[in-house]
């Protein structure tokens, strides 16, 4: 059963990071000692862990091996354990450090999450790919300076009061076989291989013999246009399925692109948080598929075409013409972000 974590707890998480004075605290972190006193450990706090809670210097050893000493470890429940490797403020963390989280990961009965931090990244680490040795990638980063609304979402379920270490391996698993997948199709894009290339010959209507030519041909073929017409297609198709008799057309999706690519050009508009979603007569582009964080409307018709901001409307004569409310939208977005 997946722990149900209520709306209101993501809230206050935010607003206690966003209270969190963490250049004052900075100013005081000259080793890794105050690192972990004056951003570590307060950081442990916002997720409602208490001092007794952080074992220092805990002895990640067993049976008669040598004693290894990790920075802090929580243990849940008296059973699973959370180990916490920290280096002192404005080091460089990466992949490759996370090697030295092994050693303790293999002599820590009952340990399945390891976090090494530097104060402000906390890079989360599991053991997904091979039991007892560290994943050789995060599968999750949380950066106290820079975060999503969805890194929040995440980083709540490391809270002392919801904590579930089984459904934090599942969001793990989840990530890692994300990542690959993604990393592989890819890799079959760019380089298709011949196998890949004879799956999609072998279903073509079209009848021809699998030769190298024909394999030179697809290779071709499979470009960034093409993957763009595809997309745009994909989207089309999901747009349309299962909307009691909404159709979504492609000027509506070309004008949500736009509109898009307009807005990420701002560093303070994360790309992922815009969303669309049609309905009968107009189509909303909105913060986080939220109605109440409408960033325009769209109207088309054959007739016409307009776009309304907030309670403003300007008539388009083209979809191009919504580049002349880079502004307006700009402005309203960023509104609806604070």
């Amino acid at each position: 059963m997946t722990t149900n974590i209520p709306k209101q707890s993501i809230n206050q998480l935010k607003k206690a990071i966003e209270s969190f004075k963490i250049n004052e605290a900075i100013e005081l972190c000259t080793n890794e000692a105050q690192t972990r006193k004056f951003l570590i450990e307060p950081f442990f706090h916002l997720l409602n862990y208490i001092s007794n809670d952080l074992i220092p210097e805990y002895n990640a050893d067993f049976g008669e091996r040598v004693s290894q000493k990790i920075d802090y470890a929580i243990l849940l429940n008296k059973k699973d354990t959370i180990l916490i490797e920290a280096k002192k403020y404005n080091s460089r963390l990466s992949d490759k450090e996370a090697g030295q989280l092994n050693g303790y990961f293999n002599n820590t009965k009952n340990s399945r999450i390891a976090v090494l931090t530097n104060g402000i990244e906390y890079r989360f680490y599991s053991d997904v790919l091979q039991p007892n040795i560290i994943d050789n990638k995060a599968f999750f980063v949380f950066n106290l300076s820079n975060y999503t609304e969805k890194d929040l979402e995440t980083l709540i379920k490391f809270d002392k009061r919801y904590v579930v270490v089984n459904e934090i391996i599942k969001t793990a698993q989840e990530c890692v076989f994300t990542e690959d997948f993604e990393a592989t199709l890819l890799k079959e894009l760019i380089a298709p291989s011949k196998d890949f290339l004879k799956i999609i010959h072998r279903e073509m209507n079209f009848k021809t013999k699998f030769t190298e030519e024909t394999q030179a041909k697809m290779i071709k073929m499979i470009n960034s246009a093409l993957l763009k017409s595809l997309y745009e297609k994909k989207v089309l198709s999901e747009a349309n399925s299962n909307t009691g008799g909404i159709i979504t057309t492609e000027s509506e999706i070309q004008a949500y692109h736009t509109i898009r690519t307009l807005l990420i050009q701002n560093k303070k508009i994360p790309s992922q948080r815009i969303f669309f979603k049609d309905f009968k007569s107009f189509f909303n582009i909105s913060i986080d598929d939220n109605l109440k964080k409408v960033i325009c409307k769209l109207v088309f018709s054959d007739s016409k075409m307009k776009i309304v901001i907030e309670n403003n409307e300007y008539l388009l004569s083209s979809v191009d013409d919504v580049l002349k409310y880079k502004n307006e939208l700009t402005n309203r977005t960023l509104t609806l972000l604070e």
